[in-house]
Parts: C-alpha cells; sequence; structure tokens
C-alpha cells in the first residue's frame, strides 16, 4: 500500500437550516417552533417529534442550563437546554468554571459555545 494524501475543497450549502447557521455565526439561538404541537427545538428539527414538518424559526435568549458535564482532551462540553426550548443540545463550555450550572451562548466558529453570561452595562 502506498500512502498518498488526497485534499478535498468543498462547501455544503445549509439549506432549510440557513436561519440556524446564521444565527450561531452571529451568536444568537434561532430555535424551530413547531406548527402543530408548538414543540421549540434547539437546535431545530426538520420534521417534529408529533410528525409536522411545519414549524415557524424564532430567537430564543441564549441562556442555557447545563444537565450534564464533561471534560476531557479535547475540553468541556455539556449537554445542555437553552430557555424556551423543549429539547437539549451538545455545546463547548468556555470560560465556565466546574461548579458553574448556568451560561449562555456566543458566536464560534466551531459550533455551539456555552460561555459565561455577558456582564451588565454599569
Amino acid at each position: 500500500m502506498v500512502p498518498y494524501h488526497l485534499s478535498l475543497d468543498y462547501n455544503l450549502h445549509p439549506g432549510w437550516m440557513t436561519p440556524f447557521v446564521e444565527g450561531l455565526q452571529a451568536g444568537l439561538a434561532v430555535a424551530r417552533r413547531c406548527a402543530a404541537c408548538a414543540q421549540t427545538a434547539f437546535p431545530p428539527q426538520r420534521i417534529c417529534a408529533c410528525g409536522e414538518a411545519d414549524g415557524a424559526w424564532i430567537t430564543l435568549t441564549g441562556d442555557a442550563i447545563i444537565t450534564f458535564r464533561t471534560e476531557g482532551a479535547d475540553g468541556a462540553f455539556a449537554l445542555v437546554v437553552f430557555a424556551g426550548a423543549d429539547t437539549s443540545a451538545v455545546v463547548r463550555l468556555t470560560g465556565l468554571a466546574s461548579d458553574q450550572t448556568r451560561g449562555t451562548l456566543h458566536a464560534s466558529d466551531t459550533g455551539l459555545t456555552l460561555g459565561p453570561f455577558p456582564k451588565a452595562p454599569l
């Protein structure tokens, strides 16, 4: 076997998830609320658990409660529930002490990042 390095360069279009992806890039939590049962999913689901495909995009506050946390060689990660959402999301934690149980969404090029609440203006 001869080793050979293959480099691929491509872009994926977010399609129907464009509002979600653009929200993440801006540091916003954009969720999808089901038109039939009003379940709010973050991250969004194309088809709700009730089977409905229609829904509306809504912006959440970005505040979340940590329900499970783990730390490893690649950093700290958590399963969280965002305020206003009925589903859970996995996020990378940045700048949160190990005893903190709440945080807020921050813009990141690497996915969902949960960090400390922003400081209130003086």
